[in-house]
């Protein structure tokens, strides 16, 4: 389970990723902000209100629930200053999917281009929380092999729910685990860590995302190429922004096959070589 246990294990060097709100010295984290869950206002839960289930997990776990138009995602966790009242967006974000929507969205690959924005908003921790039982829905198969590609070959960290309730209590369980890694990194992270975005900043960020460039739709095509996942694409378009950029690299290899087949394994880790000979193939068409 994703909780208190899985930031424990975390080594040193990730703890030193994960961005921390401004810190002053001798500062507790409790002592100077409040942690509040915020679910998007287009969330749906069933037949329960949005209200409702606010309600439940304020009264099951006593923490502070807001409701927000989010600009990516379907709930994070922000620091709100008890003192300054400004809230920054701590390190951790939620997609959240039911199975069937999870098989609509494979089939017509808004969960590629939605997993993609959630890489490109800057948050750290990536969850990825699948609703109901995979084996009910008749693509069954293709879910539990998206949820393997995400969570091991693209870093998400998929957690399992069986509905709404459930869904509820592992909100409330995270939002625990979360107020206790920043409570025990807080000062130890605050010189090394980044400094956590406030809300304000967030949403700019995440609308500037949403102006479409050449290099977002060129990712989008290789993140069609077998082998080829979010990390991968990306790490190729910070590379090579445009179809043609690519293709000129190959052109400087002078038809060394083999060369150009190894090129991006060979610049990028993230590429390995299935995907590096097959984005060639992609490029090169014989």
């Amino acid at each position: 389970m994703f909780g208190q246990q899985s930031f424990s294990a975390m080594g040193s060097a990730e703890k030193s990723l994960l961005a921390m709100p401004p810190h002053q010295s001798n500062e507790s984290f409790l002592k100077a902000y409040e942690v509040v869950l915020i679910l998007d206002d287009r969330d749906t839960f069933g037949p329960r209100s949005r209200r409702k289930v606010v309600d439940n997990i304020r009264s099951q776990f006593n923490i502070p629930v807001e409701i927000k138009l989010l600009p990516v995602g379907d709930a994070l966790w922000i620091a709100r200053h008890k003192e300054l009242d400004t809230d920054y967006v701590l390190d951790f974000i939620v997609e959240r999917k039911n199975v069937d929507n999870l098989l609509g969205s494979i089939k017509d690959n808004r969960y590629k281009d939605q997993k993609l924005r959630l890489k490109k908003c800057g948050l750290r921790k990536l969850i990825y929380l699948v609703e109901g039982d995979v084996n009910t829905v008749d693509g069954s198969e293709s879910v539990k092999t998206a949820c393997f590609t995400t969570e091991v070959l693209e870093g998400f960290d998929v957690q399992r729910t069986t509905g709404y309730a459930d869904t509820e209590k592992k909100y409330g369980h995270l939002t625990g685990s979360i107020i206790d890694y920043y409570s025990r990194n807080f000062s130890a992270g605050a010189d090394t860590s980044r400094l956590c975005l406030t809300y304000d900043e967030f949403v700019k960020r995440c609308s500037d995302l949403e102006k479409v460039t050449m290099s977002d739709i060129f990712a989008l095509q290789l993140m069609q190429v077998p082998q080829v996942t979010e990390e991968a694409a990306l790490a190729v378009t910070s590379l090579y922004p445009t179809l043609l950029s690519l293709a000129k690299a190959y052109t400087m290899l002078d038809g060394d096959k083999r060369a150009q087949e190894k090129m991006l394994k060979n610049k990028s880790d993230m590429v390995n070589a299935g995907a590096s000979k097959n984005i060639f193939k992609l490029i090169w068409a014989e």
